[in-house]
């Protein structure tokens, strides 16, 4: 199974079956509990921030930690690695799998079957289900909404609060580097810059800026930049 941190959105298809989505305290139920559970956990180019982590006392308490990353004053810094590897993630991965390739032992499938059953029933609460009949327009049912009529292929950024978590949790994303935020900066002010240069550098992709009141008026001044270098992004 597969699980994200904010920043590592579309790195894994999060439509494929395996994906459990966002980790942290704003993540899917399935995948806090997917990793609390684990015994074994391949960390790669993550650094564990509090968000994800709450408690490090009790974090995964029984998992094995392996950590890739290509700055090794990332790895151990908040949670220790028992196999630490220093390198390019893409290089490193590619590594593994010639490994893989030779290895001849494999994981007995009840085992992987006993575990896959625990998964569904935590996915199984649709810790994600909203009032779809409300009168209220819900900001689950918006960004979904867009979602589909986007197919899933926009660029999508975001400043810092509620709309973010909205964004990320149920927009789901498929391709990497779709999604463009600030992440641990938490920098209000972000999304509408951001969606201005990722429409500069892609003039042909569609790109949405999902934003707050408060973090839309820090920037807002750059809608003449958008109107003068005829940059058609939509803010939402």
């Amino acid at each position: 199974p597969d699980a994200s941190s904010l920043m590592g959105l579309g790195a894994f298809p999060a439509t494929h079956r395996q994906a459990l989505g966002m980790l942290g305290m704003h993540g899917t139920y399935e995948a806090n509990m997917t990793m609390h559970h684990s015994d074994v956990i391949f960390a790669v180019g993550v650094r564990f921030d509090d968000r994800t982590t709450n408690n490090l006392a009790k974090y995964c308490p029984h998992a094995t930690v392996l950590h890739i990353d290509i700055d090794p004053t990332s790895i151990s810094k908040t949670v220790p690695a028992d196999v630490p590897i220093v390198g390019d993630a893409r290089q490193v991965l590619d590594q593994m799998l010639d490994l893989l390739a030779q290895e001849t032992a494999s994981q007995p499938l009840d085992e992987i079957r006993d575990w896959w059953q625990q998964i569904e029933q935590w996915r199984g609460r649709q810790c994600l289900k909203y009032d779809t009949q409300s009168e209220n327009i819900k900001p689950q049912a918006v960004i979904e909404t867009i979602w589909r009529l986007t197919n899933g292929d926009a660029y999508v950024t975001s400043d810092v609060g509620q709309h973010q978590m909205f964004a990320a949790l149920y927009y789901p994303f498929d391709k990497p580097r779709r999604w463009i935020n600030s992440g641990g900066l938490g920098t209000m002010g972000f999304g509408l810059p951001a969606a201005l240069g990722v429409k500069l550098a892609l003039p042909n992709e569609t790109v949405i800026c999902v934003t707050g009141d408060g973090s839309i008026q820090m920037n807002i001044q750059e809608l003449s930049t958008a109107l003068q270098y005829e940059l058609p992004v939509l803010v939402l």
